[in-house]
């Protein structure tokens, strides 16, 4: 398959160019995901505003970068794990937690593991878990409102991480230093 173009305000389309400008001043960049993403004006626009609404979540930093690290983990997508471990370095969120979800161990902080755990089981189960899952969860210390909170965070990511596995998006140099592979689907590459 011919790559798909990953697009900067200069060349993206009328409606793209002011939500990639927006990126940028964000992020301090704009990341090849958001740049191929933009080839649709509609779908980056999704795109840009499920991450504003979960950002705007009762969760922390710590706790969102979980959720997303968790969930593209969970669907094996080598540019959101990378680009989330970026991110949650700058961020300061503890290194130790980042790697123990990217190595699949548990994080040492109960809550912050039930979190984790939670995450990758409704992605892993497609949202069909036991109830008792779900109260595990809350026995943590979590809300309803937060049962819900993960899954628009899994939302987030299922676009991203679906959207990389199927056009396989160059990883940007500012997250080559946290490449990250996964054996599990190496035969599909």
């Amino acid at each position: 398959m011919k790559p798909f173009k990953v697009y900067t305000p200069r060349d993206a389309h009328p409606s793209s160019r002011t939500m990639l400008t927006n990126v940028a001043d964000m992020v301090g960049f704009i990341p090849n995901l958001f740049g191929v993403i933009a080839e649709s004006p509609t779908a980056l626009s999704a795109f840009i505003a499920l991450n504003s609404e979960f950002s705007e979540s009762s969760f922390d930093a710590t706790s969102r970068e979980i959720i997303q690290t968790a969930a593209s983990v969970e669907n094996a997508c080598t540019y959101c794990v990378a680009g989330h471990t970026a991110f949650a370095d700058k961020q300061n969120v503890s290194g130790d937690v980042i790697e123990a979800i990217r190595n699949n161990q548990p994080i040492a902080d109960t809550k912050l593991e039930a979190l984790n755990q939670f995450t990758r089981s409704v992605v892993r189960n497609k949202g069909h878990i036991p109830e008792s899952e779900v109260e595990t969860f809350l026995d943590a210390g979590y809300t309803r409102a937060q049962v819900l909170e993960v899954i628009l965070g899994i939302c987030v990511k299922t676009f991203s991480n679906l959207a990389n596995n199927a056009i396989g998006i160059p990883l940007d140099e500012e997250f080559s230093q946290y490449e990250w592979h996964n054996d599990r689907f190496s035969d599909a590459a």
